[in-house]
């Protein structure tokens, strides 16, 4: 799947408007935001996109988002 600087924006801008929550708040909006629609993309792209930049990640970023995968997988 292709990504455009669109999808990279609705991104960040979802992680901005968690600044100064939880790890768990922020986790729960994440997953409610992208399932709803409200994030700009469909699980599946956002699940893509997270592979797509894992190799450049952190094991701490990592690991978080996939926590976010596992609760988008989650029915």
């Amino acid at each position: 799947m292709d990504f455009n600087t669109q999808d990279i924006k609705k991104v960040s801008k979802i992680a901005d408007s968690f600044k100064g929550k939880s790890e768990d708040e922020a986790i729960r909006d994440i997953v409610r935001l992208i399932k709803t629609g409200e994030g700009g993309m469909t699980p599946e792209k956002f699940i893509q996109m997270v592979e797509m930049v894992k190799p450049v990640l952190n094991p701490a970023q990592k690991q978080k988002l996939d926590r976010v995968v596992r609760e988008l997988k989650k029915g």
